[in-house]
């Protein structure tokens, strides 16, 4: 794991993400002028895909790039993230669109299908 801190590191936001991850390998990190930062998720993957450095990988989020080859793993090691996601709604039954989109957010987080269906359905 030490190796990768030969190039520069790339997140969002923070570098929360990276010091779990070398945290969970025994290596203390700090950001570096070398590592990028970028605010949204996907500016940080099109970053790596464009060999600006290294980022960390989000599954499902990622599986369609890693399969294509836009990206590749440099490591096998996985962590959990410090990273949450909230979805939220107002009172009320969902539109359609929204509910749709509610289910195609949970299949790619890898949420079971009932617990979605329950959240969409919850009338408070």
């Amino acid at each position: 794991p030490a190796r990768l801190l030969k190039f520069p590191l790339i997140n969002d936001s923070d570098a929360s993400a990276w010091r779990a991850w070398f945290a969970a390998q025994d290596i203390d990190y700090r950001p570096r002028p070398q590592d990028r930062r970028f605010e949204d998720y996907n500016l940080v993957l099109g970053a790596a895909a464009h060999g600006l450095g290294i980022a960390l990988a989000r599954p499902p989020m990622t599986e369609d790039q890693l399969k294509s080859g836009r990206i590749i793993a440099a490591d096998e090691r996985v962590v959990l993230s410090p990273i949450s996601y909230w979805l939220d709604r107002p009172i009320g039954r969902p539109r359609a669109a929204a509910a749709e989109l509610a289910r195609r957010i949970a299949a790619q987080a890898g949420l079971a299908a009932e617990k979605i269906e329950d959240f969409i359905a919850a009338e408070q």
